[in-house]
């Protein structure tokens, strides 16, 4: 059983997706509404130029092609740019999958490159989502009745998000480089010009007057036909235009401020962080980073004005959001508390630090303005927190169980395709699944920090510990006699009278079993409820991405209550 949960349609057209470096733009955001349990259809164009460029090329030295086939050359573009967002959402973390329209029977009639979409399987579509959570979908063709494909416009990937959004139906927010809809186009102002004003809210006749080329002409005509209502927004930007029945509303032009953040280390999940900073310029400014060796990272070129190696120094550039990202517990306690007295907001994925000293940051951790927020201590990119605290509300959950630890899994797998443990464990390493002391992953302290944690959100009370193994070369051994079956390091979390208790040990598993199905470096946690519900949840769990991306979101959600 999967949680009921809202559908989404994110469009992001050429403007967002300009080049593959824009990429983890559109995985924020995805990833944004995935962690809070939403099924997604990402909805893309060509990226910037592509689609010229092919037209330019066909047509060089005579005539473009007929229609039909220059509908399958344009369509070309749509699909890479599609395919390598997927691949990219896979890359940190999220369950996701590349739906050609032609999978979901999605038929346009009329002129092959203008045309109207008339049909859809809503049946696919929904299948496809209780499958993936997460479909990307290129957004500028459909299939023709007649045979091949047709086009339907500049601008026709915003026809295909509002057309999924009307049958399914979904919520529609189309991703643009602005903030929402304004009387002029902001890319136009000159020096001196009166600064346009913006609409929170727009009538669809407004919309379609005042949006020039930000969203087609013909697409706005739709959702005013179907009385479909639309966001216009910026990536991470807490600002955008509701259009709908109206009336227009103009409200002032939000000021955007730089919200300032000081990274506490800068390896795998400090520098992917930092990366992902980069990405947003205009909401963020990094001003250092705590690093033991600054020219271990000046040579990687990090700027050295942004490295420091006292913690003093780090508070004297006066930062609003301080991330978390360094090894254990010391001299991590102490930064955390001092970011904590002087009443600054935390984000942090280090479960050894939560799992030790829980009891005394609780208070912090719980509420919509949590000064810490900790989703990518448990799951990496896979939304285990944030579904367990949602389910915890109710007080519903009796029973967690899962696979946690995606260096351990990975070995299991690797064991049973006959690699030696110590060969085993070498793959881990160079892939980035395992650390260079994997100690804590292979004795399944990892494991107990993570199921305590959730252990923690899910019943309260305090925990007790029944059991706690790990993996070695001795156990290892038994994936050869798991067949059919799968040996995985499991870790179990369920109500007691006056808390909970956990354990942790490598167990045979049958192959019917949900948690059976993971391979490699994936994590998998299965929620039980009270009234007799399963919830499941599958995904990447370990590396520098999955991890990378859930701190990123967690900086977000503190940089939104800030502004």
């Amino acid at each position: 059983m999967s949680i009921p949960s809202i559908k989404v349609v994110l469009k992001f057209g050429s403007s967002v997706l300009r080049t593959p470096a824009s990429l983890p733009i559109a995985v924020t955001e995805i990833y944004r509404h995935y962690r809070r349990g939403r099924r997604v259809i990402a909805v893309v164009s060509a990226f910037e130029g592509v689609t010229d460029r092919l037209l330019e090329e066909v047509s060089a030295g005579g005539e473009a092609p007929d229609p039909a086939t220059l509908a399958v050359l344009l369509s070309t573009g749509e699909i890479a740019s599609a395919a390598q967002l997927a691949a990219a959402l896979h890359r940190a973390g999220v369950p996701a999958r590349y739906t050609d329209p032609r999978d979901i029977g999605l038929t346009a009639s009329g002129d092959r490159s203008n045309a109207e979409l008339t049909q859809v399987s809503v049946d696919r579509l929904e299948a496809l989502l209780d499958a993936t959570p997460v479909l990307v979908i290129p957004g500028f063709f459909a299939q023709a009745p007649e045979g091949g494909l047709a086009l339907l416009g500049r601008g026709g990937s915003d026809l295909t998000a509002l057309y999924l959004a009307a049958e399914l139906p979904a919520r529609c927010i189309l991703l643009k480089d602005v903030d929402g809809l304004y009387e002029a186009d902001p890319a136009h102002w000159a020096a001196g010009d009166r600064v346009p004003r913006r609409f929170t809210q727009a009538d669809y006749v407004t919309a379609e007057a005042c949006a020039g080329s930000l969203v087609q002409a013909k697409a706005v005509r739709f959702a005013h036909e179907r009385a479909l209502r639309l966001d216009l927004a910026r990536v991470g930007h807490p600002q955008r235009t509701r259009i709908g029945q109206g009336p227009s509303i103009i409200g002032p032009v939000p000021g955007q401020r730089r919200i300032r953040v000081a990274l506490l280390g800068l390896g795998t999940v400090g520098g992917g962080v930092l990366d992902y900073c980069a990405h947003f310029p205009e909401l963020f400014d990094v001003v250092g980073a705590l690093v033991r060796n600054q020219e271990k990272y000046r040579a990687r070129g990090i700027p050295g004005s942004l490295l420091v190696s006292k913690q003093e120094e780090i508070f004297a550039r006066e930062p609003e959001v301080v991330v978390e990202a360094l090894p254990g517990i010391e001299p991590a306690r102490a930064c955390v508390n001092e970011v904590l007295n002087r009443g600054l907001r935390v984000v942090t994925a280090n479960k050894a630090l939560l799992a030790s000293g829980w009891d005394s940051l609780a208070p912090r951790l719980v509420g919509p303005g949590r000064p810490i927020r900790y989703a990518g201590a448990v799951g990496g990119a896979v939304p285990m927190l944030e579904t367990v605290e949602g389910l915890a509300i109710g007080g519903s959950i009796i029973r967690i169980r899962g696979v946690v630890n995606g260096t351990c899994n990975y070995i299991l797998d690797r064991r049973s395709e006959g690699a030696s443990f110590a060969e085993a464990l070498r793959d881990a390493q160079e892939k980035g699944f395992a650390e260079a002391d994997p100690t804590a992953d292979l004795s399944g302290l990892d494991s107990a920090r993570k199921i305590e944690i959730l252990g923690r959100a899910a019943f309260g009370g305090a925990p007790f510990c029944e059991a706690l193994a790990g993996i070695d070369e001795k156990s290892s051994c038994a994936v050869n006699d798991a067949r059919p079956g799968k040996v995985a390091l499991m870790a179990v979390a369920e109500r007691v009278e006056g808390g909970f208790q956990y354990s942790v040990s490598p167990c045979v598993l049958p192959a019917e079993d949900f948690l059976a199905g993971a391979r490699g470096a994936e994590n998998r946690l299965e929620i039980t409820t009270g009234d007799g519900a399963t919830i499941a949840l599958q995904g990447l769990g370990a590396g520098r991405v999955p991890t990378a991306t859930a701190v990123f979101a967690d900086l977000l959600e503190h940089a939104s209550a800030l502004q």
